[in-house]
């Protein structure tokens, strides 16, 4: 009886361990809207691929780098704990008002969904982030 204890306890501590995150896949990616902003021309487009981002659960918060690519170690934890994740365009991408214009939404959707938290953990590189905070 006590082995059959142990193994159930141990069996539940692997599913809460290790069923909390969330890995993209491929196809995630490329049907998001984040990717689809490089064939959007206009702003309230952009919004409304953020939406759809939104409700499809695959938010991205997009950031705009040269050559390399940077990755900071607290980008895994931010983008589990607030279920938005970050996608670098390198030198080139989407026109930047479109970009910032899609970050305005997700940014707006952080918000009302965590309140003011995340704030202090964001990366302050998102495209728009800076002009949307001076809004607020």
């Amino acid at each position: 009886m006590k082995y059959l204890f142990l193994a159930g306890l141990l069996i539940l501590i692997s599913f809460v361990g290790f069923g909390q995150s969330r890995k993209l896949t491929d196809a995630d990616i490329n049907n998001s809207g984040a990717i689809k902003l490089v064939f959007v021309t206009t702003v309230d487009e952009a919004r409304e691929l953020a939406d759809k981002d939104i409700k499809n659960d695959v938010p991205f918060l997009l950031l705009r780098s040269g050559i390399a690519p940077v990755v900071y170690s607290t980008d895994s934890t931010f983008e589990r704990k607030y279920n938005v994740f970050y996608l670098e365009d390198g030198c080139t991408g989407p026109e930047y008002t479109l970009t910032e214009e899609y970050n305005f939404v997700i940014l707006d959707h952080l918000q009302k969904a965590y309140g003011n938290d995340w704030k202090r953990k964001v990366r302050k590189d998102v495209m728009g982030y800076k002009n949307w905070r001076s809004k607020k």
